[in-house]
């Protein structure tokens, strides 16, 4: 047998093996859902929303930065180091599940979740941050949740509409709303009106008072509310304040 023809026999018999291995590792490789890069880029947006969470309440501390995450429902803070920002420089890892739909082989829309978790680092210098790392092993850091007024406005506003400028009616309505208790309550009266506080965190605020001529609820801005500006108390709803946009 000529030597060409030779390999042109053998070449195929020699092959055959890392034809099949490469096959198997084709059709066993790992493939992402559909839903992957939605998912992760839907874990992405939310910690890009914690971060400017961090700029426009002007953080400072570990405790702080902790408990500003720990309020969006799909982030879990996995570790944090550190005291301040511009002291020590504050570093967390946070774990975020990310929601995403696509399409699969078969034409239809599929739904799934990931989990990802990115690595913050906060001065003290500058900040950055790395997206996509291993998650370290452990259980989260405890973080507790703040109460939300969320919807609470419109049922406010009816209910005190029924009760009129009067201070016990008006307490009965507030109870009556069965809001969080952790939720912070202030009720007072000046010249025949009832003002209403009511804080569920530190931008969270709802204020009412009743007159004369009906009820109004308001909220500050957050820039009003910052540290150092508005308190969200009864006194405020009292006040020529109540109402006025920032400047």
């Amino acid at each position: 047998m000529r030597p060409r023809t030779l390999i042109a026999v053998l070449a195929p018999v020699a092959f055959a093996p890392l034809l099949l291995a490469g096959g198997l590792w084709w059709a066993q490789r790992p493939v992402e859902p559909a839903w992957h890069d939605n998912a992760v880029a839907d874990a992405t947006d939310t910690v890009d929303r914690v971060e400017a969470r961090f700029a426009r309440d002007h953080l400072y501390t570990a405790e702080e930065f902790v408990h500003a995450a720990g309020q969006e429902p799909a982030v879990s803070v996995l570790q944090v180091r550190g005291e301040t920002h511009w002291q020590t420089g504050v570093t967390l890892v946070l774990r975020v599940t990310g929601h995403g739909a696509g399409v699969n082989g078969r034409g239809e829309t599929v739904e799934g979740t990931e989990t990802v978790c990115f690595r913050l680092r906060l001065g003290p210098e500058r900040d950055d941050r790395d997206d996509d790392i291993d998650c370290p092993a452990g259980d989260p850091v405890p973080v507790p949740r703040d109460p939300s007024l969320d919807g609470v406005d419109d049922r406010l506003r009816r209910a005190l509409g029924t009760a009129g400028p009067d201070e016990a009616a008006v307490r009965a309505v507030v109870a009556g709303l069965k809001l969080d208790p952790a939720v912070r309550q202030e009720i007072a009266v000046e010249g025949g009106t009832v003002g209403v506080a009511l804080r569920a965190s530190q931008y969270d605020c709802l204020l009412a008072r009743v007159g004369a001529t009906g009820a109004q609820t308001w909220r500050p801005s957050h820039t009003q509310l910052a540290p150092g500006e508005l308190s969200c108390s009864a006194g405020l709803a009292l006040s020529s304040q109540f109402g006025r946009r920032e400047r």
